[in-house]
């Protein structure tokens, strides 16, 4: 990989080593990039430039790199056993009604630009509606949406000063590479079932032994890498914030 790189840089008068190793350091810790996000365009733009190059490179760690130009977005995907990990209840329910919401709007053509937009009330009525579960807390919804946001499925707005609990969403559209395309099965057995351990693409959150103890019931998702909390949350408020149409 040094050598192809090194060939890459030679033939560039615009990229540096450095440049590449930034952009891939970068998909790691946010594991999906948007050619729309600031923060996000100038790596965007370069991994698209030389697509080969971080396929193979993160084919070398056990990665699966997926590049949606349509919708101006890319990301990486773990494969094999590293694609499961433990998922609290209410996360995976959650979960798949984000899913749920986004192939509703897809239903009524309502996404723009691969991206549909609801709110936080909204959600939680089609949570309560579908799973018949007592929704999370203020508390224990920040947490979650803070979690999905991290790893780009999600953007959240700025609330209305007349409604400060009810959040708008972004919905980006990673929540199909997210989960897959059997949700209504996975959530319907979430539903069903009594408590016990969960499957989940790895959507990774620095949770300790009791709360993966907590995890239940069995949900695909495909998600993120074991990076440190902290370098997951290095984003702006800018890209954080979304306006809904």
């Amino acid at each position: 990989m040094l050598g192809d790189l090194q060939k890459i840089i030679g033939r560039s008068d615009q990229y540096q080593a450095s440049d590449f190793s930034r952009a891939a350091n970068q998909l790691l810790t946010n594991q999906f990039l948007y050619a729309e996000r600031p923060g996000h365009r100038e790596s965007y733009f370069l991994v698209s430039s030389h697509v080969d190059y971080f396929t193979n490179l993160f084919e070398a760690i056990g990665w699966s790199f997926v590049h949606q130009p349509d919708e101006a977005y890319m990301g990486i995907l773990p494969k094999g056993e590293e694609r499961f990990m433990r998922l609290r209840l209410d996360e995976s329910l959650l979960l798949l009604c984000i899913r749920q919401q986004y192939e509703q709007r897809l239903e009524n053509f309502e996404v723009e630009g691969g991206q549909a937009y609801t709110s936080t009330d909204e959600l939680l009525t089609l949570y309560e509606n579908l799973t018949r579960k007592e929704i999370p807390n203020e508390t224990r919804l920040k947490e979650i949406l803070s979690l999905f946001s991290r790893h780009g499925v999600i953007e959240r707005g700025k609330p209305d000063e007349m409604e400060p609990k009810n959040i708008p969403l972004k919905i980006n559209p990673v929540i199909r590479q997210v989960v897959v395309e059997d949700f209504i099965r996975q959530l319907e057995g979430l539903c069903d079932q009594d408590e016990q351990d969960i499957d989940a693409d790895s959507i990774t959150d620095e949770q300790d032994e009791s709360d993966k103890a907590e995890a239940i019931d069995e949900v695909e998702a495909s998600t993120t890498s074991a990076e440190p909390e902290e370098a997951m949350t290095e984003q702006s408020s800018m890209d954080d914030e979304v306006t809904t149409p």
